[in-house]
């Protein structure tokens, strides 16, 4: 059964109707601001809480990280901390340069 490709993480999570926003809490381990913060930006899980709430809902890991990672694409705030990650590393000794400029 694969995702429908509009399907957000919080209807993924609540497609049957099983588990309630306490069984979520209990079984990964965190307190309700927290879930729901993760809830409305996934990829803030750990692989290992997304493997666990995949386990739990019975749809496969793969499944759970493609809408996870079509959810964070399409999120304008993890599309901009992308952006600042690539532009600190520009210039250090292991990034290569664009155009490295030789002097002789």
């Amino acid at each position: 059964m694969k995702p429908e490709p509009t399907q957000t993480f919080s209807q993924l999570l609540r497609a049957d109707n099983r588990f309630t926003d306490r069984d979520f809490m209990k079984a990964l381990g965190m307190g309700h601001p927290k879930l729901k913060s993760r809830e409305a930006d996934p990829s803030l899980f750990t692989i290992g809480e997304l493997m666990l709430l995949a386990n739990l809902i019975g749809r496969s890991v793969k499944d759970v990280m493609q809408v996870v990672l079509a959810q964070a694409e399409h999120n304008p705030q993890v599309a901009e901390k992308s952006k600042e990650a690539q532009e600190l590393v520009v210039g250090r000794k292991y990034y290569p340069r664009k155009a490295k400029e030789t002097t002789l």
